[in-house]
Order: structure tokens, then sequence, then C-alpha cells
């Protein structure tokens, strides 16, 4: 009679163990930034986005080569959905598009390579010529602090 409860305890020991290995395999095969993504809202709100401007690769719509105006993010983020305008969820968002009048693009070229500090309104991607899924139209780009 003695065996069947130590038996027992060492299947549940090696239940936990396995469960255990089963919890760190998900925690390393999702990467931690999709789950860090913090939400946030579309167009009208204003949000403020923290990263470093770049030059980024594209294409337009038949294939030509460009570079566009980017934020590459110090922190992933997550827009919620717009179901009004039909714009979806998007998580895990690092890199974006930005739309910038002109002091915003005198700006952008002027701190290029550095990092800054964006306030502006997030929208999603709805043409060809739409380099990233979320885009951001800036209302200011200054030193990140």
């Amino acid at each position: 009679m003695t065996r069947a409860p130590v038996a027992l305890a060492a299947r549940m020991a090696l239940g936990r163990a396995l469960a255990l290995a089963f919890a760190l395999t998900l925690a390393f095969a999702f990467p931690p930034a999709a789950a860090a993504a913090r939400p946030l809202p579309y167009d009208p709100a204003i949000v403020t986005l923290q990263g470093t401007l770049l030059s980024a690769d594209g294409m337009t719509p038949d294939g030509v080569k460009l570079k566009f105006p980017a934020i590459r993010l110090a922190e992933p983020i997550a827009v919620a959905e717009d179901a009004p305008r039909d714009w979806p969820a998007e998580h895990g968002v690092v890199l974006l598009h930005m739309a910038l009048d002109p002091a915003n693009m005198a700006a952008f070229k002027r701190l290029k390579g550095q990092r800054v500090q964006v306030r502006g309104k997030l929208f999603h991607a709805d043409n060809g010529n739409h380099q990233t899924s979320v885009l951001v139209f800036a209302v200011s780009i200054a030193p990140a602090k």
C-alpha cells in the first residue's frame, strides 16, 4: 500500500514539472514585444509615441522603390479596432509611416536618426501608398526627454 501514494506523488510531481516546462515554452515562443504592446486609440485622439526617426524602405503600388519617413517605436503598441471606419485592430506595431506637414517634415529631417517624442493621430492604411498598417499624422516632433 505504500507504493501507491509514492507512485501518485511521483506522477503529480512529473505533471507539475511538465506544466512548468510548457509554460516556459509558451513564454519564449511568443515575443514579449507583442505581449507588452500598450493599447492606443485611432484618430481623433492625440497619442504620444517614443522612438527613433528613420527613412525606411518602401515601394509604390507599381513597384518603384522609395524611402518614407517613419518612426521605429521604443516599445510596441496595439491599436483598438475602429468598426465604423472599418479599421482593424493591430498588435505589436513597432514601425509607423509618418504623414507630415511641411513644418513637421523639417523637424523630421533635422532629427532623423535621433530618439524623439511624436505627438499625433493614428490612422489605418487605406491605399497602396501607405507603407505600414498603422500610420501617424504628426502634430509635433521633439527630441526625447
